[in-house]
């Protein structure tokens, strides 16, 4: 048997040094325990020692384009295949252990037979090199002077760099006895968990984890992740003399993908008189922080009438609709504001502002809203609007929802909503699909609080505590998977977005802490 494919010792069996055994029973996720003064030895030391191989080890990451191109599976696509061995190369020089089970590789450290994992992934979302004003595939450390720039830095690349280090870094001090350290980098975590869900089948997890992939001081709860795709179709609309004579929304779409808050969105309207342009943008509120064009003539060429308009928001990851500005959202508001001839876009910008507006908590759509006292509320984001071949126009809704309803519950109302905006408006022909994910909450897991010691420690933070985020990770599959890092609590999340980075000293400080943390749960 592999040693990836122990099973974990019994707790009895640990050291009697062991941090897990410090904390007082039930207090796992309230406590902390401080780290010891090996563990602040052996960060230091990493942090001053591999702090720039770490970052060569990044840019290295960023070049492999490891993004999704479904149908074909992501390990069949030779930037994977090319990125798993380059990783098999890089653990052997750390010496390492290196596995390959598809769907994930497992790269590890000693052969303790109690074990502990930590998780991040290879796999990163699209990114638009006319967005990032650069190759966003090629890690900038010039451009903006103290920040690492490049898709995946955040989410997830630069994590399996800091993880191999502060492993090289604990091998440094001597064999690792109390827990083999297993690192999984997932290569679906973007795309299909099926078959990193798959892997786990016939992969036996550790029963204590640590992803990489969130925030600090550590995730303890993950919002329940579902899709609504909502598809309108033309219909025979009668046709009067005032409908006629109404400019019409003949183009409308937006959208990257489905977890970014989406940045751009445009238009394009038929029909339009000289002062349709000044009066849409008198119409535009300020606070809305959406910036909006209008090009007469645009998109087709100089047709008769013919206006396009632009809004320009700000990306975001969808978990955090806060932090973007929805330019979808932003331009059937500002549409909203005007009578349209009948048609499909007509009725997808009357139903955008019905039931989301330009709100992030679904205070439109029906009896949906709700929140939780940790997790916080539900959110619904508009992320992509795609015109289909048939001429329907399909919004894609992120929906991110806490406990305290069930799934059915959440589905029911949707439904009573949409059925409540159809019977307001007949006519339309609306179909929907709804896809409900189920949130994610530990309550108690035994290495809390000495994941807690070292944040609070380093970061300066007495009063640190668990908190709950919007994301979906793959620590959810795992036995006691929690959230360490790497994005600090109060600052903006830049993963999804066209502008992804991290500053340096993030970087090596998630290397100190992650050395840290490894040096109390792992080593004798």
């Amino acid at each position: 048997m592999s040693p990836a494919a122990r099973s974990s010792s019994d707790p009895a069996e640990r050291s009697a040094a062991d941090p897990l055994e410090r904390s007082a029973p039930g207090a796992a996720g309230r406590a902390a325990v401080p780290p010891s003064p090996a563990a602040l030895a052996l960060a230091a030391g990493a942090a001053a020692r591999y702090g720039d191989a770490a970052i060569g080890l990044l840019a290295d990451l960023v070049a492999f384009r490891t993004v999704a191109a479904p149908p074909v599976p992501n390990v069949e696509l030779p930037e994977f295949r090319r990125l798993k061995a380059y990783l098999a190369r890089r653990a052997g020089e750390l010496r390492l252990d290196y596995e390959d089970h598809g769907a994930a590789v497992v790269i590890a450290l000693g052969s303790a037979p109690d074990r502990l994992g930590l998780l991040t992934h290879a796999d990163v979302q699209p990114a638009d090199p006319q967005r990032w004003g650069g190759d966003p595939f090629r890690l900038d450390t010039f451009s903006e002077p103290g920040r690492l720039v490049g898709r995946g830095v955040e989410d997830d690349k630069a994590s399996i760099a800091t993880a191999l280090y502060a492993m090289r870094a604990l091998a440094d001090r001597g064999p690792v006895r109390r827990r083999r350290v297993e690192l999984v980098v997932s290569m679906t975590e973007e795309s299909d968990w099926t078959p990193f869900r798959e892997f786990l089948r016939g992969w036996h997890p550790p029963s204590l984890n640590i992803a990489l992939d969130g925030e600090y001081p550590v995730v303890t709860a993950e919002k329940g992740t579902g899709a609504v795709l909502l598809t309108l179709r033309d219909e025979a609309e009668p046709v009067d003399d005032a409908n006629r004579d109404r400019p019409a929304i003949v183009a409308l779409r937006g959208g990257a993908f489905r977890t970014q808050i989406p940045a751009e969105a445009e238009a394009v309207i038929e029909g339009a008189g000289p002062d349709l342009a000044p009066a849409l943008e008198d119409a535009r509120d300020p606070s809305w922080e959406v910036r909006f064009d209008f090009e007469a003539g645009g998109a087709g060429g100089p047709g008769r009438g013919r206006l396009l308009v632009r809004a320009h928001g700000l990306a975001a990851h969808s978990s955090m609709p806060q932090e973007g500005r929805n330019a979808i959202t932003h331009l059937a508001a500002l549409l909203g504001t005007r009578p349209w001839r009948a048609g499909p876009a007509a009725r997808m910008v009357c139903l955008i502002n019905d039931l989301v507006g330009t709100g992030d908590h679904a205070e439109r759509f029906g009896d949906l809203a709700h929140a939780h006292d940790f997790m916080g509320p539900l959110t619904l984001a508009l992320t992509t609007l795609d015109r289909g071949p048939d001429g329907s126009l399909t919004a894609g809704l992120n929906v991110r929802r806490p406990v305290g309803r069930t799934g059915a519950a959440v589905e029911a109302a949707i439904r009573a909503a949409l059925e409540g905006w159809r019977a307001r408006n007949a006519g339309a022909r609306l179909d929907a699909s709804i896809r409900i994910g189920e949130p994610y909450y530990v309550e108690s897991a035994p290495h809390v609080p000495v994941l807690l010691g070292v944040f609070r420690h380093f970061a300066g933070d007495a009063a640190a505590a668990p908190i709950a985020v919007g994301g979906g990770t793959q620590a959810r599959l795992l036995p006691n998977g929690v959230n360490f890092g790497p994005s600090m609590p109060g600052a903006v999340y830049t993963g999804h977005s066209d502008h992804e980075f991290m500053t340096e000293e993030q970087f090596r400080l998630n290397l100190t802490m992650c050395a840290a943390a490894l040096a109390d749960l792992a080593r004798a």
